[in-house]
């Protein structure tokens, strides 16, 4: 089970790039002390390495794969074939970026926990999501006009689920980039979602005043190249108003004027199968570092 485990962690940080000892918790349903002591095994088999998170308090580290810890997860999870060792040599860049990413996720998990058959079913990192929307063009030539920082899918249940998109602004992105980003989003989820009406980007914020203005970007498109199709709904909160209010009632900016609950956003039908394991929410044995 152990060795299970430390595989899993593996394959985790291929996905999701950079996660802390908290986080890899809640989304892995393990003890912490169990993930340091994965991690620190995974690191004297030098496939794990340790980050420091400067933009945290209390000297905060992170994990991240080395080249070897990468190479061997793309392997497992069937990536090995498009895995390039170059972009794995050094610690990970934009490491705010990937740390708030990986943060609104393992809110929703947090918040699941005391939510009976509620959660997190799906979650694609930045690569994954990617690949759902690559496009061939006529030239055979590949194209992802649309590159979220995260994909996922969360339960209500009885309800439906919330597919959602994740662009995490750091705000180092110009707002002619962000608008550029709406309008692929506009143009393309309208044709591979016959209820694009149901799915949603969300733009979680790190500054305070960028909700307003990309919400009149967005009123500014669907009024002018966008007018007259079937949209998705594109959604903005500032990043510290999500944190502190959360699921329950955190208010999140939409056009039209909407403000509007996490849980109160149109729903997609709920999966076929209804096992479907909810992430933070997995089955567990006793840990077998227990005791030690």
């Amino acid at each position: 089970m152990y060795y299970a485990a430390k595989k899993e962690l593996q394959e985790m940080l291929y996905r999701y790039i950079l996660l802390t000892a908290d986080q890899v918790a809640d989304l892995l349903h393990y003890r912490k002390k169990t993930v340091y002591s994965m991690a620190s095994e995974l690191k004297r088999e030098g496939k794990v390495q340790s980050v420091i998170l400067p933009f945290l308090r209390k000297n905060h580290i992170g994990y991240a794969l080395t080249r070897d810890g990468a190479k061997e997860a793309a392997r497992r999870i069937g990536d090995a074939e498009t895995f390039r060792s170059h972009g794995w040599k050094e610690a990970p860049l934009q490491l705010e970026h990937f740390y708030g990413t990986n943060a609104f996720f393992i809110s929703l998990i947090r918040h699941s926990l005391t939510e009976p058959g509620e959660g997190l079913l799906e979650w694609l990192g930045a690569r994954e999501a990617a690949e759902r929307y690559v496009q061939t063009q006529t030239s055979g030539r590949q194209s992802r006009p649309v590159k979220p920082d995260g994909m996922g899918a969360y339960l209500l249940p009885g309800r439906g689920r919330l597919v959602f998109h994740l662009e995490y602004d750091t705000g180092s992105e110009s707002t002619w980039r962000l608008k550029e980003k709406m309008w692929n989003y506009g143009r393309l989820l309208p044709t591979l979602w016959p209820k694009v009406e149901a799915v949603h980007v969300l733009f979680v914020t790190k500054i305070a005043s960028r909700p307003g203005p990309l919400i009149d970007i967005w009123q500014a498109l669907c009024s002018g190249s966008l007018s007259g199709m079937r949209l998705p709904n594109i959604w903005v909160i500032h990043e510290k108003e999500w944190m502190a209010k959360g699921v329950e009632t955190a208010l999140w900016w939409g056009r039209d004027g909407q403000r509007i609950r996490w849980k109160d956003m149109p729903l997609l039908s709920p999966p076929v199968d209804p096992n479907l394991l909810i992430l933070g929410k997995q089955p567990r044995e006793p840990s077998p570092m227990q005791g030690r």
